[in-house]
C-alpha cells in the first residue's frame, strides 16, 4: 500500500478545517476533488477516516491516528525535498515584527520555513513598531510586518487585521464604571482607536495597565484587571470578545504590510519573504473559515 503525498496533505488540511469545503480552498482543489481524494484515501488505507457532526466533520479515531503519522510523514518529505532542491542557499536574515504575530501567526510559520531552508538562520526582532520601522530605515533588518491604521503607501498588504474588545471569561470587568483599560504604548493605532472610540460614546474609562506586548496585555485580561483592544489573531478560547451589546463600540480594521529595506532582495531574503507572504495567505484562509464555523455555530 502507498499512501500519495499529495492526497494526505489534502487530509491534513480537512482534518484540521473540519470541512472539504474550507480545505478545498486552501488546497486548490474543487470540494468534489477534496471528497474523491478522501474516498480514495479510505479505500486504501480500509476504514472510515471522517464522522459527520452537523456542519462540520469529525476524525474518527482511525483518523487521528493517520493524522499523526501524515504530519510526520509530510514534515519529512519537506525536508527532503528543500534539502534536495536548494541546498546551497544559506545565510542570514533579519525579520522585525510585532508582538501581535510573533506569539500565535509566525512560530508555525519560521518553524516550517527552517525545515524548508535549513542553513538560512532567521533572526526575529520583536520590538514596538516605531523601533522596528527605524531599524528598517537603517538596513538593521531586512523585513518588516508592519501593522497600520490607513492603507499602507509602501509595502505590500499580507492581511487585514479586525480590532476588537475583549475582556476576562471569568470577571465582569467591563461592567465597572469606569472601565479599566490595558493598553499599548502611545503610539500605537489599537490604543489611538479604543480611546476614540470610547470617548466618541462619552463611557467613562481609564488607564489600569499598559505594555509593550500582547502577552502582558493579555495577561491583565485573563486576571480581570481590565478591557483591550486587540487584533481579533490575538484572541483565544479564555477571554471573551465584547460587542455592541456589552456597551463597548465597533472599532476599525487595520492593515498589515510586509516592508523590506530594499527592493533588490537577495535570494535569502527572497525566500522568507515570499514564505511570509504565502503562510499570510493560508493564515487568513483559517481565520476566516473558523469564524463561519463559530457564526453558523
Amino acid at each position: 500500500m502507498d499512501l500519495p503525498t499529495d492526497i494526505l496533505r489534502t487530509f491534513v488540511v480537512a482534518a484540521n478545517e473540519e470541512s472539504y469545503t474550507a480545505a478545498s480552498s486552501i488546497v486548490h482543489r474543487t470540494q468534489s476533488a477534496v471528497s474523491m481524494q478522501m474516498k480514495r484515501l479510505e479505500e486504501l488505507v480500509g476504514c472510515v477516516l471522517f464522522k459527520r457532526n452537523g456542519h462540520s466533520m469529525k476524525l474518527t479515531s482511525e483518523g487521528q491516528t493517520l493524522l499523526r503519522y501524515a504530519q510526520r510523514m509530510l514534515k519529512l518529505h519537506d525536508q527532503a525535498i528543500a534539502e534536495l532542491s536548494r541546498p546551497e542557499l544559506s545565510g542570514r536574515v533579519r525579520l522585525g515584527a510585532a508582538s501581535d504575530y510573533t506569539e500565535n501567526v509566525l512560530p508555525l510559520l519560521l518553524a516550517r520555513f527552517a525545515a524548508m531552508f535549513p542553513h538560512i538562520q532567521v533572526d526575529l526582532a520583536c520590538e514596538p513598531e516605531f523601533r522596528l520601522v527605524e531599524s528598517l530605515k537603517k538596513g538593521e533588518i531586512d523585513i518588516l510586518i508592519k501593522t497600520s491604521g490607513e492603507k499602507p503607501s509602501t509595502g505590500r498588504i499580507i492581511h487585514r487585521e479586525s480590532v476588537v474588545w475583549v475582556g476576562s471569561d471569568r470577571y465582569p470587568v467591563h461592567e465597572q464604571d469606569p472601565v479599566p483599560l490595558a493598553v499599548y504604548n502611545d503610539e500605537c493605532v489599537y490604543r489611538n482607536w479604543a480611546i476614540d472610540a470610547l470617548t466618541k460614546i462619552e463611557k467613562n474609562f481609564r488607564i489600569a495597565y499598559t505594555s509593550p506586548s500582547t502577552s502582558g496585555i493579555l495577561a491583565a485580561v485573563r486576571g480581570g484587571l481590565a478591557v483591550a483592544p486587540v487584533g481579533l489573531s490575538a484572541v483565544s478560547k479564555d477571554i471573551r470578545i465584547l460587542g455592541i451589546r456589552d456597551g463597548f463600540p465597533d472599532l476599525p480594521t487595520a492593515y498589515v504590510a510586509i516592508i523590506t529595506s530594499s527592493r533588490h532582495l537577495s535570494p535569502v531574503v527572497e525566500s522568507l519573504y515570499e514564505h511570509v507572504i504565502k503562510g499570510f495567505e493560508e493564515f487568513d484562509h483559517i481565520q476566516r473559515n473558523s469564524f463561519k464555523k463559530d457564526v453558523d455555530g
